[in-house]
């Protein structure tokens, strides 16, 4: 079952959407730290839409970049 993630900052801002239609990225959990791109984010919530339940919304707190 193919699984869309949208990433949002802290004010509810979409950063990212990602489309996983070969069901191979894992749901991502609560202080879980992930990278896209250059950007370093930590997974603050994550909630399943109610009108599709394929969709994910990714509540992240950015962080600054690793000198």
């Amino acid at each position: 079952m193919a699984h869309i993630f949208k990433f949002l900052d802290m004010s509810g801002c979409v950063l990212h959407t990602i489309d996983d239609p070969e069901d191979q990225l894992p749901i991502p959990v609560y202080r879980q730290e992930i990278t896209i791109g250059s950007e370093r984010m930590r997974v603050e919530s994550v909630t399943v839409s109610s009108t599709n339940r394929q969709m994910y919304y990714v509540r992240v707190q950015t962080q600054a970049p690793k000198d």
